[in-house]
């Protein structure tokens, strides 16, 4: 196609086009819009009563919105760790103190052994099967130590004599 015969063709759209434009314009042909009606007044009907209906189940509060039962809100980007602390070990078995007592000395008499210690500043003769302050009962005496025991946990404590 020829340029000249191109621009005839164009040129004819275009005028007819415009003259549609001004075919469509005049307003003769326009219906005018119907003007709202006007409202009747309602006729007089009894309202039906409606029995009241329970609801059948209580529909969950979603997350977020605002109410009584709603929970907190759970963070979705939260780190998951599936390690699960291990118990807590059990706690230690109660422990005797450390013997109150010191060795002073012992004696030797009519085949009887006696220990002289110090408790809490005071200077006490002792022989086995004693009981001390209600806490400690001498168990035994021998050459190199005394044997007491620790009456609340039935423990046995030493203290050494330094006699062989």
């Amino acid at each position: 196609m020829r340029p000249r015969q191109r621009w005839a063709i164009l040129g004819t759209l275009l005028a007819v086009t415009l003259g549609a434009g001004l075919l469509l314009e005049d307003e003769e042909g326009v219906v005018p819009a119907i003007e709202a009606a006007t409202r009747q007044r309602p006729l007089d009907v009894e309202p039906v009563a409606q029995p009241m209906l329970e609801p059948l189940a209580k529909i969950p509060n979603p997350e977020g919105m605002a109410g009584e039962e709603a929970g907190p809100a759970i963070d979705p980007f939260r780190r998951k760790s599936w390690y699960v602390a291990p118990p807590p070990p059990p706690p230690a078995k109660p422990k005797a103190p450390p013997l109150p007592f010191q060795y002073l000395g012992q004696l030797h008499e009519d085949g009887e052994q006696r220990v002289f210690i110090n408790h809490q500043g005071r200077h006490l003769v002792i022989k086995a099967g004693d009981v001390i302050g209600g806490m400690y009962v001498v168990e035994t005496l021998t050459a190199g130590q005394v044997v007491f025991v620790y009456l609340p946990l039935g423990e046995k404590q030493t203290l050494p004599t330094g006699v062989l």
